[in-house]
Parts: structure tokens; sequence; C-alpha cells
């Protein structure tokens, strides 16, 4: 008994992180689902994400916005069928919707940090942000012997002054925490930015993002043909953890109904990484 006490003494974190692998390929999902109530999206949303829910499965992370109701969320999980289910609705109380964000993935959740953004701006006008409870999450997940911080968010949607501004400061709160709870640490950004890469001024304040928290952009570092989404994919290494991104995918001729209409008015955008730890 007492060599087994020593035996199991002996062992240390790093032993366990031997028996994990220090490489592997993820392929990473970004989709805002558009989760709102018939009476706002003019379709059937729970018709919609019945049929979205399934076909998750064939990717190892998924970030989703607008995923705001409850019981549609609960059945959409169930038929995505993943290992790890990370999801952040919580409303405010001065809001009528909760943040609408989820993570769902393959792999095994160690931290998470959610937070509201302090600022937005219209509740029945410049496309009512203030509505619903935005905010971000932080997701942190082992990545065979390294780790992976994954932000999921969905930004202001108005294109107004105010809610450049309003944006803005949900951008410094994402970076903040970046450099904060993340920092030097490999980082997976998800999300609906509502960022036109094609308008100079919003460009600029992607790019002035990217620089502050030392990220790069999957569908840039692949040349993919469709740089215009406002939806994007960020990442960064840290950690030990190199990620590489090897494709980029909008998945959209996959994502749509029996009359070949889409499942969502956002595209389902995805990258490929490889990813190493030294």
């Amino acid at each position: 008994m007492l060599t087994f006490l020593l035996s199991l003494a002996a062992c240390s974190p790093d032993d366990k992180l031997d028996d994990l692998p220090a490489e592997g390929t993820l392929t990473a999902l970004t989709y805002n689902v558009h989760g709102l109530p018939p009476e706002i999206t003019g379709d059937d949303t729970e018709a919609r994400l019945l049929e979205i829910g399934p076909r998750l499965s064939a990717f190892d992370l998924v970030g989703l916005q607008e995923d705001f109701d409850d019981e549609r969320h609960d059945q959409l999980a169930a038929d995505a069928d993943f290992d790890t289910e990370v999801r952040f609705n919580e409303a405010l109380d001065d809001r009528f919707y909760g943040s609408g964000l989820a993570v769902l993935t393959t792999l095994t959740e160690l931290d998470h940090h959610h937070e509201h953004f302090d600022d937005c701006y219209g509740t029945l006008d410049n496309a009512g942000d203030c509505l619903a409870s935005k905010g971000f999450q932080a997701v942190r997940l082992q990545l065979g012997a390294g780790e992976v911080d994954v932000y999921n968010s969905h930004l202001e949607a108005g294109s107004g002054e105010e809610d450049d501004l309003a944006r803005l400061n949900q951008i410094d709160q994402i970076v903040a925490t970046m450099n904060g709870w993340s920092a030097d640490r490999a980082v997976i950004f998800l999300g609906d930015t509502n960022l036109h890469p094609d308008e100079a001024p919003e460009l600029a304040v992607v790019e002035d993002w990217m620089a502050r928290a030392g990220l790069s952009d999957a569908c840039a570092a692949v040349g993919c043909p469709e740089s215009d989404h406002i939806d994007r994919i960020f990442y960064r290494d840290g950690g030990g953890v190199t990620l590489t991104v090897d494709a980029w995918t909008n998945h959209d001729p996959e994502f749509l109904d029996d009359a070949g209409e889409p499942l969502s008015d956002h595209e389902p955008l995805s990258a490929d990484f490889s990813w190493a730890v030294e």
C-alpha cells in the first residue's frame, strides 16, 4: 500500500499531459442561427433550428449566435450531440433576451468567462440591440497536451454613430479579456462582428482589434475568395500552442432546407486548423 501511495504522489500534471497528443486537427464553425421568434424572422424558426442541429456534428468546435430560446436550444444541442456545451444566455434585468451565445465542442472544458457588454444602442430602432443582453463568452478548452481559449460573441448591429461607438466599446471589453484572462494563451475567436471588411472605416476597426490582441484572420491566412463576411474567425498562437489554418469554408450549400432555402440569414463559416503543442 505504501508503495502504491508513493507512486501516486510521484505523479504530476505533466505526467498526465505526456499521455495526451501533441498535435492534431480541429475544425471550427461560426454560425449566427437567426434564432429570433417567427414574428421577427418571418419564418418557422423552430423548424430551421431542428434542421441545423444535426448538421453541426460535422465540426469539432461550434460558436453559435442568436441562439436565444431555451427550449429550441435544448433540442438543437441534443440533435448536435456534443460532449461539451457551454451556453451564455443570461438576460440583464432591463432586457428582453439573453446573450444568445453557445459553444458546442468535442473538447473538454477547463474554465470559462462570461461577460455582458457595458454598452448598446437602440431598443425599438437602430437594429434593436438593447433588446438583447449582448456580450461574449470565453471558454478554456483542453487541446491535446495544450489549451486554447475560444471566444464567441455577437457585436452591436446598428449602423449609426452611436452604434459605432457602442461596438468600439464592446471590442475594448473583448480585447481587455484576451490580453488579461487569456494573456499569452492561444485563442480562437468565433462570432458575428457586424463589421464589413469591404467598408474602409469598419475594416480599420477590425485591423486595430486584431493588432491589439495579436490576432490573425483565418480567411486571409489561406487567401479565401470571400473576405467580405461580417462573421469572422480570428486566431493566435500562445501557451506553447501553434495554430495553422489549412482551409476556410463557406458551408451554405450544406445548410439549406428541402426547398433550397438557407437555414439562417447568415452563412455557416468554418476554418480547419492544424495544431501543435511544444
